[in-house]
């Protein structure tokens, strides 16, 4: 595998695609993780933006609360606004409501502790006192906007009420978002499961399609070079074959001169001694023949200057031809290759 691996990595077509499917993987999860998830984040507080927004004028209106009148304890009907906060509370999942004067002074909530309390926060002066909307989520645990530890998932939303660009007042909606939270984190859970696995299951695809066009690849290679192996050893053979039919001929001249001499010349004759080293050679240069009638594979040695050569008793079939099919070896070796 690790052969495989390295493989794949020296072959730049299929580096060039692992890369690409790792590429694609990574953004498939960077793209969920920071897109879609605070995609879904968001649409959940504009959601319940739009909630507050709608209560805070249903408020307004359901208690008369006049568009030109700045909101202050003598201008709201305390018995009223509790009663309709109760029948939307469950509704809305509303855990607490506070009605604030342009200056920041609660004048109603639902914990009557607060009431008289000053809100001198920048957020309020500056945003929510400008007319916009202002809204956070608050985790279990952590502070609220106004310091108060909260025990629930909540969405903290301040809804100023404005005529004519002139602030009049605001409403705080305290949202309990646990429930919405939960649902909305198991969607998430959901769709990232969904799509790691997508992106695990395309990189695991590619990397076994790579595996397989390398497995290819390399067969590929090796039956090219059989094919070339098997064209030079043909051509060895057909070369080997021409050339020992050329020198056959006159080797087998030479071989009978040299036998006719020496059946001619006495033992003692200074020329027999000379005239039997080149029979002696002559079949040895038949011997050689042989070999390279016999060479049935591609074989080399190293030669001079780094080249190399057929090796020719290493590529030569003789040796086994003569131990299975020439029972009695010849005297003559270049009779046997006429």
């Amino acid at each position: 595998m690790e052969m495989v691996k390295n493989s794949i990595l020296k072959n730049q077509f299929l580096r060039n695609i692992l890369i690409l499917s790792i590429v694609i993987a990574v953004a498939l999860i960077l793209y969920n993780t920071f897109l879609i998830t605070p995609s879904f984040t968001k649409l959940l507080i504009n959601a319940t933006e739009s909630d507050a927004v709608r209560i805070t004028r249903h408020l307004a209106s359901s208690m008369l609360i006049s568009e030109k009148t700045e909101i202050g304890k003598d201008t709201l009907n305390t018995q009223l606004l509790k009663k309709e906060i109760e029948k939307i509370k469950k509704e809305f999942e509303l855990m607490n409501l506070k009605v604030f004067s342009p200056s920041g002074e609660i004048v109603f909530s639902a914990d009557p502790n607060e009431v008289g309390q000053i809100n001198q926060k920048r957020y309020f002066h500056d945003i929510v006192a400008k007319g916009k909307v202002y809204a956070k989520v608050i985790p279990k645990d952590e502070e609220s906007l106004e310091g108060r530890k909260v025990t629930r998932d909540v969405l903290e939303t301040y809804v100023p009420i404005m005529n004519n660009g002139k602030f009049l007042g605001a409403f705080e909606i305290y949202y309990d978002i646990t429930d919405r939270k939960k649902h909305l984190y198991k969607l998430l859970l959901q769709s990232s499961t969904i799509i790691i696995m997508f992106a695990s299951g395309l990189l695991i695809a590619i990397i076994f399609i790579l595996y397989r066009e390398n497995i290819a690849m390399k067969k590929r290679r090796q039956l090219e070079e059989e094919r070339l192996r098997r064209e030079r050893l043909q051509g060895v053979i057909e070369m080997a074959g021409a050339a020992c039919h050329e020198l056959n001929q006159p080797l087998q001249a030479l071989s009978g001169y040299s036998h006719l001499l020496l059946s001619d010349l006495p033992e003692d004759s200074p020329l027999f001694g000379e005239i039997k080293k080149i029979k002696e050679m002559v079949n040895q240069l038949g011997q050689i023949t042989q070999k390279i009638m016999y060479i049935t594979r591609y074989e080399t040695k190293e030669y001079i200057e780094g080249s190399n050569i057929i090796d020719i008793d290493k590529a030569s079939s003789l040796e086994i031809t003569q131990e299975k099919n020439t029972p009695e070896k010849s005297s003559d070796p270049t009779k046997e290759s006429g």
